[in-house]
């Protein structure tokens, strides 16, 4: 029995040590990253010599702020591999890729968020945003519809769906949502030109 309690308490003793080291290791590069020493706050983690989750996350972040986007995309995926139900590091992964312009791995990765969140509003109105870019409209539709199924006030998704609408060619749709957008923010001068040229 005090064979058992004294492996319990080595063992506990341990983990702490180890969790105050991790502890330590964050706080000072989230100082360093404070004043923009990236590469000293990359050290500062990669001293730990970890493949863990939060190590790989923290990574991709800090070698995203260096401007070193492949080792970010890099670390953000071993992140990902980790703990394969995170959206938090697919939403990291976005940086390093619309950093280097990868726009269909940023679609990609967009759509592997909505597999775990369908009703993800902030990836539905990314993708939204990228397809009006790229005018293809009948897709940003799809993706803002979605949005305001839930959030049928939000003036981004009113305002971007009804700049859609008239790219489509439905100018009386695209004045009830833009009115809608206007009821959101009265000063708007983008909805009051929208709606005074349709």
């Amino acid at each position: 029995m005090k064979k058992a309690i004294i492996i319990t308490v080595l063992f506990l003793a341990q983990f702490l040590q180890a969790q105050n080291t991790i502890t330590k290791a964050f706080s000072k590069s989230y100082e360093l990253e404070t004043n923009k020493k990236y590469q000293e706050a990359i050290d500062a983690i990669a001293s730990l010599n970890q493949d863990t989750y939060v190590v790989n996350l923290r990574l991709g972040w800090l070698h995203y702020l260096k401007g070193n986007f492949n080792k970010s995309k890099n670390f953000y995926n071993r992140a990902i591999t980790k703990q394969n139900n995170s959206i938090e590091a697919r939403f990291g992964l976005i940086y390093p890729l619309s950093a280097m312009q990868n726009w269909d791995e940023v679609i990609t990765d967009y759509n592997s968020i909505l597999k775990l969140d369908k009703n993800n509003t902030k990836a539905n109105y990314q993708l939204a945003y990228i397809y009006f870019v790229r005018k293809e409209w009948n897709k940003a539709e799809n993706y803002l519809h979605k949005i305001l199924d839930l959030y049928p006030f939000d003036y981004d998704s009113n305002l971007l769906l009804g700049s859609t609408l008239i790219k489509n060619g439905k100018i009386k749709e695209a004045k009830k949502v833009l009115q809608i957008a206007l009821i959101y923010n009265p000063d708007s001068k983008v909805v009051k030109e929208l709606l005074k040229g349709l």
